[in-house]
């Protein structure tokens, strides 16, 4: 008999109502696990730009972290090589890449580490799923239903990369220590599948998956924001913006870094808003 059979609509007693409650809060805590795969890191987020020098030049400025450089760098597995930074952020890094035509200036893919990773069964599960997946050397590479890229893999890709240490020229005035990437933010044109995609895959969703306008996914201390794009917007799909933690954040003490760079800025729930010199957003933001 099940915990609900033989009790009326007005007859539930207290200690009837605690299982019914036990029972319904097992059940969340195993939809919350029922993923695909297990994330537990925003690994990496690659953009591709106009100016690989040009732009990680103002990166590199704007932000105290270590830096790698690699002169032949493929931003994919079957990319042209071209000029390739990697910027510390916390445990997880950035990463510019050339963009080749007809591609423009925005995300090329962000990458995501998964518990006890193995590409071979990640790559079947995700196919016998019913979703692409496309095991590239030891990574899988995997489309969202906008034409996202995701590259799943083991997490600790920074300690992995064969590219050599870089240093920076000489900045001028105070700059900004980042502790992670705790955001990233892609456009849809149907946030619904978008959403239902994200969620078979990790399991993870953090907001009502009924919300009309965003639906977000815990990637272990990270968060992917998933925004239905403007019918009546001209901007692209991909990606909307990124969110950099700032050890110590004081919004006011931001505007001064940026202002001494020369950098308009604008503000929204806490957060301080920037472009790059490609157009791609950037907020910078306590840690969560």
């Amino acid at each position: 008999m099940t915990p609900s059979e033989g009790v009326s609509r007005n007859s539930l007693s207290r200690r009837q109502a605690i299982v019914l409650l036990a029972i319904t809060t097992l059940r969340s805590a195993g939809a919350a696990e029922s993923g695909l795969v297990q994330p537990v890191s925003l690994d990496h987020v690659n953009i591709r730009v106009a100016n690989v020098a040009k732009t990680a030049a103002f990166y590199m400025g704007l932000f105290d972290t270590p830096v790698l450089r690699n002169p032949g760098l493929r931003a994919q597995p079957n990319s042209p090589p071209s000029e390739g930074y990697f910027l510390k952020f916390g445990d997880g890094y950035l990463a510019m890449s050339q963009a080749f035509a007809p591609n423009t200036p925005d995300l090329d893919h962000y990458s995501v580490g998964l518990r006890d990773y193995d590409g071979a069964k990640v790559a079947a599960r995700l196919r016998d799923n019913g979703m692409k997946a496309d095991p590239r050397a030891v990574d899988v590479w995997a489309d969202d239903p906008d034409g996202s890229l995701l590259q799943l893999r083991a997490p600790g890709g920074w300690a992995r990369q064969t590219a050599t240490p870089y240093q920076p020229p000489s900045r001028v005035g105070p700059a900004l220590s980042p502790l992670s990437m705790s955001r990233i933010a892609l456009r849809s044109k149907d946030l619904m599948r978008a959403g239902n995609y994200y969620s078979r895959l990790f399991g993870t969703e953090i907001t009502p998956a009924a919300s009309s306008r965003s639906r977000a996914f815990s990637l272990g201390d990270s968060v992917l924001e998933v925004n239905a794009a403007p019918t009546n917007s001209t901007s692209t799909l991909g990606l909307d913006y990124l969110r950099i933690a700032i050890k110590d954040f004081n919004a006011e003490a931001v505007r001064r870094v940026l202002q001494e760079r020369g950098i308009e800025a604008g503000s929204a729930g806490g957060t301080v808003r920037i472009s790059d010199p490609d157009g791609i957003r950037i907020e910078l933001a306590a840690a969560a």
